[in-house]
């Protein structure tokens, strides 16, 4: 496997991006990564990357504006509708490519990102496949199943900093994630180490985000575009998700065009590690073989026993 450093527009600023490349002859197809809530491409992504170039696919991970080392003031703020944009215009980059098969490029959201992913996948026909994984599918399904303490948190905190932006002054930072009581994004199942631990060696990362997000976090419902949702959508559900309720998981497969849902018995973040970490690649791996034209591969991936964590399938009906 080999790692390009890529460039490319968004907006006014510039994001930066890696590229892994499989052996083998080029043009590849690709899987685009849209990372987690506060993620970098230092977060876990080369695991994926690993996975994917083994079985011959090529991948483009890159920091959203704002994050990591690409451009954009103020730092660590989540803006959904610049990430969003910063998503599409890494898949026109990466389609002009002469590593890349322009035909072949499939999205790949997990977290955060598996919403992003569905709301792109609404936007983007072109798109080969789309997967979404621990999907946060609904911020106003997350918001009803938050304490109440830790939402007049997260309230004042975001007023705090809207004001501040309105001044012009320094964002008021919140702890992504943190311990129970925190005023921090996520305070469920160890999120913090969980966080730390993903971390591939040195990193820009910092546990920090700009507060204002969470004055309009409940807002953002993807699942409501996934009728419009017109590739091959596989959803990766983590039956024990704690975060986002696994049910709307299903619920997107349902409504899109074409969509399948795969159970695992997982909370959210194990699903990124272990012998479910192997379970999930897997299957992803077998579904990009079928959509992306690549049947020969197909079982070209070692087998992970069901055991592992690997449920039933669903398949949406076909609108």
């Amino acid at each position: 496997m080999k790692r390009l450093d890529i460039t490319f527009k968004s907006g006014h600023d510039q994001c930066e991006g890696w590229l892994y490349l499989p052996e083998g002859e080029a043009p590849h197809p690709c899987i685009v990564v849209a990372h987690g809530i506060g993620a970098i491409r230092q977060v876990r992504l080369s695991a994926y990357a690993e996975r994917f170039a083994a079985a011959g696919y090529a991948m483009l991970s890159f920091d959203y504006r704002h994050w990591g080392a690409s451009g954009g003031v103020p730092r660590y703020l989540c803006s959904i509708g610049r990430q969003l944009d910063d998503i599409s215009a890494a898949i026109d980059a990466v389609a002009q490519r002469p590593e890349v098969d322009a035909r072949r490029i499939a999205l790949f959201g997990t977290s955060f990102g598996g919403g992003h992913a569905l709301a792109i996948g609404a936007r983007r026909p072109d798109l080969a496949a789309i997967m979404s994984q621990c999907t946060v599918s609904d911020c106003l399904a997350v918001a009803l199943r938050t304490p109440l303490k830790q939402v007049v948190q997260w309230v004042s905190a975001g007023i705090v900093d809207q004001l501040r932006a309105l001044v012009g002054l320094s964002p008021h930072y919140i702890k992504l994630a943190g311990a129970p009581g925190e005023a921090a994004m996520m305070t469920k199942l160890g999120a913090e180490a969980a966080y730390e631990s993903m971390l591939d060696g040195p990193s820009p990362w910092r546990n920090l985000i700009a507060a204002r997000l969470m004055l309009t976090l409940p807002l953002y419902r993807p699942i409501r575009r996934a009728r419009q949702i017109k590739p091959p959508l596989l959803m990766i559900v983590c039956e024990r998700d704690e975060i986002c309720p696994a049910k709307l998981a299903h619920k997107a497969a349902a409504l899109a065009q074409d969509g399948r849902a795969v159970s695992f018995d997982s909370s959210h973040f194990e699903i990124y590690f272990g012998k479910l970490f192997d379970a999930a690649t897997e299957e992803m791996i077998r579904f990009l073989d079928s959509k992306l034209g690549r049947e020969d591969m197909a079982g070209s991936v070692p087998k992970i026993a069901r055991a592992f964590g690997a449920g039933r399938s669903v398949s949406g009906a076909q609108r």
